[in-house]
């Protein structure tokens, strides 16, 4: 069950990015969130996994946010956020705050590029990447590194920008630390495991 003040500032921003994508709105200026389906879905591979030290590198408006922030109400845990966009910077903290859960993320302004190399390796239990589709291949070492043995990494986009990110997946899909799928729901999530140190 969603309390209420959380799903309020959910509906504003789902009509919010549902009016960004046909009132003509620079993409620049829009939220490009995901859909409510990929926010269910990460709300329950973090409870599924019992996540308590997420990463995610591309915060927008904080609507992905608010779904992991949500389920760590559960699991005890905290969400890292990068977002280099000021004017993002501002809306996420105004929905943080609106919906009651600013205490749960830690908002980073900053390149994550940069920001993630803060995090203690292998001290990650999931992220979750939305960022700008140039930045997914520079990003895939420090998020495996950054990710505890079983810990998850979920991508976004992987067959709506399929041609653009298909060297991403080829990478992550062989990496040698890595296990995982596309699974089809919103616009495509590879969902990878890091594997344990005595898997073959």
């Amino acid at each position: 069950m969603i309390p209420e003040r959380v799903a309020t500032v959910l509906r504003r921003l789902e009509e919010q990015d549902a009016r960004d994508r046909i009132d003509g709105s620079p993409q620049v200026l829009r939220l490009r969130q995901i859909p409510r389906e990929v926010g269910e879905f990460l709300h329950t591979l973090v409870l599924a996994a019992n996540a308590q030290t997420i990463v995610e590198i591309g915060t927008s408006a904080g609507y992905s946010t608010l779904w992991l922030a949500l389920a760590t109400q559960q699991t005890g845990g905290r969400v890292i956020t990068f977002e280099i966009d000021p004017a993002k910077v501002g809306l996420a903290r105004r929905s943080f705050a609106d919906a009651g859960l600013a205490d749960a993320i830690d908002l980073k302004h900053v390149d994550a590029r940069d920001g993630i190399g803060d995090v203690d390796t292998g001290s990650v239990d999931l992220t979750f990447l939305d960022a700008e589709k140039d930045v997914y291949e520079p990003l895939l070492e420090p998020i495996v590194q950054a990710l505890r043995p079983g810990g998850l990494l979920v991508a976004d986009n992987l067959t709506s920008h399929a041609e653009e990110l298909a060297a991403f997946r080829e990478l992550a899909l062989g990496h040698p630390e890595l296990t995982g799928l596309v699974v089809p729901i919103g616009r495509g999530e590879l969902v990878a495991v890091k594997r344990r140190m005595d898997e073959p």
